[in-house]
């Protein structure tokens, strides 16, 4: 069983940090910042040997990277952000790690593809990175920092450019001798099938066997073009376990009850497994923050020997784990100085124990119709959340001036078929009646019973030339996308795309 942690590159000054949260803001400025808020509060969490260490000092990733290899961790999974018109911020730390040959440190990218905004943002989809270092007065007019907008073939090349050089080192993690790429929020990406394709066959001329993709927060019904899903927490737990809100604010949850929820997972096919060492965001959040009590290394020690045995009864060999130094969140297996190296030590423990508890799990794993009973319920409310947040999308942007047919002009699109007719469908169709975008024909799987006075064809059937095929069933875009390709359609567009684009 291999082991593998998520990394936060945040341990080093930059312009932005010096400008939009004072000047030598890093990751360490809301740990050193950190309050005891009520009785029994672990904080502030402080470093072992109070070690505050500067991730572009050489002596530090050698440091971090002899302490994986003593507790049996088998590599970092580095946060990776690349934004609007190919902008970086925070690479620095694997600039220097791929340099630095002799640092035996095994390591591959998970790319967080959200926006940066302010906490007072509108903006739905938004990482803000803390609260409490929020400027009383700012001159943002929408809060975003740094956006998350993808482009188009060139901006994806430029990107996979840039990914090269990383996923051709020696050192780069591989699952079935592809370097694995993991993506924070798959579902985001308006072309994500057309942008893993160009960079799959970007890989193979560069002499890779491909890429390995892992997502978190897919679409339910999973897209097509990923190789895998991750059970992402403390997301998850969450969303599941009991929390008690406390007179002051802080939501507390149970370490127990915590860890319970993600055992409780249901099971699912190609699936890895995360756990997480502890969580106290109060650093980064104040009082708004969250705070999960009660965690030991002997209480992760148990529970990473199950989530092991899970993850083996899945036939995965491979868990996540939440994370390597995440000391604003209280998500950190590096030593501090209250419990020192222990909970890296539950590390080596748990990979030695977890057969002992693998029956336990194939029986989970054998009685499982309530939990697929489960799984279907919860893609038809995913599906309703997703098509509502597209809606809702749509919307805000037309109350800014957005006009999706003024859009689609500007793409050229003038003779289009339109997939899908339900309610984002529908919604379309109202919207370019009159207008010089033609719609020639629909493509729905209720064919004639529609009764339109458009041509409706089912997708099996032979389509006629046209411009662009617009998808309206953006849930299932990736599904779509495969199949009219395959029927030698070229230009296949996702109305999402239209609207993130636009």
């Amino acid at each position: 069983m291999k082991v593998l942690a998520m990394y936060l590159p945040q341990f080093h000054r930059v312009k932005e940090n010096d400008q939009w949260w004072g000047t030598g803001f890093t990751e360490w400025s809301a740990a050193k910042g950190a309050k005891k808020l009520y009785d029994g509060h672990y904080q502030p969490r402080i470093p072992q040997n109070q070690y505050y260490y500067n991730l572009l000092d050489k002596s530090v990733m050698q440091w971090q990277a002899e302490l994986m290899r003593k507790y049996s961790v088998d590599g970092v999974c580095i946060y990776h952000y690349w934004f609007k018109d190919n902008r970086r911020i925070l690479e620095k730390p694997a600039e220097n790690l791929l340099k630095w040959k002799e640092v035996e440190m095994p390591f591959c990218f998970y790319w967080a593809n959200v926006t940066w905004a302010r906490t007072w943002s509108k903006l739905q989809n938004k990482t803000p990175w803390t609260n409490a270092y929020e400027p009383k007065d700012s001159n943002e007019v929408n809060g975003i920092l740094l956006e998350q907008k993808y482009g188009g073939e060139e901006h994806w090349r430029e990107h996979f450019k840039y990914l090269l050089p990383f996923f051709q080192d020696e050192r780069y993690i591989k699952i079935d001798g592809k370097p694995l790429f993991m993506i924070y929020v798959t579902e985001d990406i308006p072309y994500l099938a057309e942008m893993l394709d160009c960079w799959e066959n970007q890989a193979i001329e560069h002499g890779l066997d491909g890429l390995y993709i892992i997502g978190s927060k897919c679409r339910f019904n999973r897209e097509k073009c990923i190789d895998a899903e991750i059970c992402l927490e403390p997301s998850n737990a969450f969303e599941l376990a009991t929390k008690v809100q406390r007179e002051d604010g802080i939501g507390v949850f149970d370490y127990d009850d915590f860890w319970q929820k993600i055992l409780d997972t249901p099971f699912r096919d190609n699936t890895y497994f995360q756990g997480v060492v502890g969580y106290d965001d109060t650093p980064r959040r104040g009082k708004e923050g969250y705070v999960v009590e009660g965690a030991t290394p002997n209480k992760f020690a148990g529970y990473l020997t199950e989530l092991m045995a899970k993850s083996f009864v899945n036939n995965n060999d491979l868990v996540f784990i939440n994370a390597w130094n995440e000391w604003g969140e209280g998500m950190y297996l590096e030593p501090d100085e209250k419990y020192g190296e222990e909970f890296l030590a539950a590390i080596p423990y748990a990979k030695n124990n977890y057969m002992s508890y693998i029956e336990k799990y194939r029986i989970l794993n054998t009685g499982n119709d309530k939990s697929e009973e489960l799984n279907n319920l919860r893609g038809q409310l995913d599906k309703e959340r997703y098509y509502l947040k597209i809606l809702d999308q749509w919307m805000t942007l037309r109350g800014n001036g957005f006009s999706i047919k003024k859009r689609l002009e500007e793409l050229g699109y003038k003779r289009i078929a339109l997939y899908g007719y339900s309610i984002l469908g529908r919604h379309l169709y109202d919207e370019l009646v009159g207008s010089e975008v033609m719609i020639q024909y629909l493509i729905d799987r209720q064919g004639d019973k529609l009764h339109m006075k458009l041509p409706v064809y089912l997708p099996s059937d032979r389509l006629p030339e046209v411009d662009a095929v617009i998808v309206a069933s953006t849930y299932y875009y990736d599904e779509i996308y495969y199949f009219l390709k395959e029927k030698g359609i070229e230009k296949i567009i996702s109305l999402e795309a239209v609207l993130k684009e636009g």
